[in-house]
């Protein structure tokens, strides 16, 4: 009986055993369960709260409806949200919440930018420069029409380019477009790079630019152009002339973009040549190039290929023509008269010049006097295009608007902060008031600004500001800029008020934009940009650059070059441009 109650015991130890083992087996079990659920929710709420950025970062970039503080649900979790603006940013806090488990997330989105390089005191277009007496430009000055001074008083202290003459219309060109052709990438292993279309001359001359209706995907660097000659069909390895393609005067949205060249490209009437834009592969940041796939285009046609310099480079149809045109140089020939140049002068003609360095021409006359060396015969300087873009302007007007929108005219009061904001209507700033400009400003009517108005950059900005002009339904009698009697401009220490205008009128006594008596008298300020039309400036007034398509300095007017305006950034604003600063899980 000993030996049963003996087994029994030991049964009984060992089915406690057991259990003692399962139960271990099973807390084990569970413990690790409950860390899996855990970790599972965990990452469920994780993953909502980026959701949670992404849906806000979409709003926000994209201009679309969002509260302060608003929540929805995904699946089985729930997304709450803050929108915060401080300094200029946006804060954006999502929680992301499942059970009892919650995750959050913050980013930080500025405002995105654009550099623009101003490389000269003053930059001109085809309209040229007229100097008065004492009107002075602190700096080198690039025209691509003539320059017309008073005689000694009118000064330029560094250089003076003046580009030889082009004619007014393109000599060839195709602008209809139903298709886009996209390139610098891969698609389905093939590689569709360097792009070019065909065209033939009508007269013989030099083309000293092009212009190419295009836009970009993501941010693509610059490009170079090329000018090939034709063989048997095909584009050549021949380069008879280059130039850059801007990428930062291309934006998401289509627009013609002006590449000149450097020198000029020497071409003969009813050759055929090749307009090719050479360019880098990158599969999300590339570019797209207006296409008329009915290829009506009779003097030539477009085409790709993976590698134009290979040995034996293999071009395919795009299927259609290219949109463009081409700028071809003109007759009368372009000049300097009556100018006190402090260093060289470059022209095809120089008249009755003051010249510290060297003059570079072909024609000088017995008035001239030249300090350097003399260089007759020399090539007339290429033409160079305008530092701005017409759809940089645009992004910029975008990114006004998504700031919000006053409908007629406005005047803010004194001491008030102003953008991002679109007025439907005439601004006129506040006589003896000052206005602190926050982001950029997009006016469709015209801008005045008179009777000792202060418009100051605002302090904690760390880029430039536009304040843009343009109502695109009247160019010709709207979005003109007037600035005058002891209007301040006032700058910062990390950027420049920018006055646009895209009024196209060339009247001197109504240009697109008119500054006059004491503007800025006492110390340049800001920039100054007429992309098509005359600006105007007289009477003491006093900036860091100017530049359009015309200039007429009067009177003591003044341009002070900044050296640091060869890399000058502006602010897009935040209809246009926020971008991420930072993305962090922060509990």
């Amino acid at each position: 009986m000993s030996k049963g109650f003996a087994a029994f015991y030991l049964t009984i130890v060992v089915l406690a055993l057991m259990a003692g083992i399962a139960g271990s087996i099973f807390l084990v079990s569970r413990a690790q369960f409950l860390i899996i659920q855990n970790s599972v929710k965990s990452n469920q709420a994780f993953f909502a709260a980026e959701s949670g950025i992404e849906d806000a970062v979409f709003r926000i970039k994209n201009n679309k409806k969002y509260d302060a503080s608003y929540s929805f649900p995904l699946g089985k979790t729930n997304i709450s949200l803050s929108v915060t603006s401080q300094s200029g940013e946006k804060i954006i806090r999502s929680t992301g919440s499942v059970l009892n488990r919650s995750q959050t997330t913050t980013a930080v989105l500025k405002t995105g930018d654009q550099t623009i390089s101003f490389y000269y005191g003053a930059q001109v277009d085809r309209g040229g420069l007229t100097m008065s007496n004492n009107a002075k430009v602190v700096g080198n000055i690039y025209s691509n029409g003539s320059i017309e001074g008073s005689g000694s008083s009118s000064q330029i202290t560094g250089d003076a380019w003046v580009a030889g003459s082009v004619v007014g219309q393109p000599d060839q060109q195709w602008t209809t477009q139903d298709s886009d052709f996209e390139f610098g990438l891969r698609k389905d292993d093939i590689y569709y790079l360097d792009t070019a279309q065909k065209f033939i001359p009508s007269v013989s001359k030099t083309l000293n630019k092009v212009s190419l209706y295009l836009k970009k995907v993501g941010s693509p660097p610059d490009q170079t152009v090329r000018i090939l000659n034709d063989n048997n069909g095909h584009p050549g390895k021949t380069v008879l002339g280059s130039g850059t393609l801007t990428a930062s005067k291309v934006t998401n949205v289509y627009s013609w973009v002006d590449v000149s060249f450097d020198p000029p490209s020497l071409l003969t009437a009813g050759q055929s040549y090749w307009l090719m834009i050479d360019v880098s592969r990158n599969d999300n940041n590339y570019w797209v190039w207006a296409k008329d796939s009915t290829d009506n285009y009779s003097q030539g046609t477009g085409k790709y290929s993976a590698d134009w310099s290979a040995k034996t480079p293999v071009w395919n149809n795009v299927n259609g023509d290219l949109n463009f045109k081409t700028i071809m140089g003109g007759e009368s020939p372009t000049f300097i008269d009556s100018v006190s140049i402090g260093a060289s002068a470059h022209a095809n003609t120089l008249s009755d010049c003051i010249i510290s360095g060297d003059a570079y021409y072909q024609n000088i006359d017995a008035q001239t006097q030249v300090s350097g060396e003399k260089y007759p015969g020399s090539q007339d300087p290429a033409t160079k295009d305008l530092p701005i873009s017409l759809a940089q302007i645009s992004e910029w007007e975008q990114g006004a608007e998504g700031g919000g929108v006053i409908n007629g005219n406005y005047q803010p009061s004194a001491d008030s902060v102003l953008g991002p904001v679109k007025i439907n209507g005439n601004l006129t700033f506040p006589g003896n008031g000052t206005v602190t400009i926050a982001g950029p400003v997009w006016v469709v009517g015209n801008i005045l600004a008179t009777n000792n108005v202060k418009i100051k950059l605002k302090s904690d900005l760390g880029s430039g500001v536009a304040i843009v002009a343009d109502n695109p339904a009247d160019r010709d009698d709207q979005g003109k800029i007037t600035l005058s009697n002891n209007t301040v401009t006032e700058d910062n220490s990390s950027g420049y008020l920018l006055f646009v205008s895209v009024n196209e009128s060339l009247d001197p006594y109504n240009p697109a934009i008119t500054i006059s008596n004491n503007v800025n008298s006492t110390q340049a300020q800001s920039i100054v940009f007429a992309l098509s039309g005359l600006i105007n400036i007289s009477n003491n007034a006093k900036f860091k650059e100017i530049s359009g398509y015309g200039l007429k300095l009067n009177n003591n007017a003044q341009i002070v070059y900044e050296q640091g305006l060869i890399n000058a950034s502006f602010s897009t604003g935040p209809g246009a441009g926020w971008q991420i600063e930072s993305w962090q899980e922060t509990e």
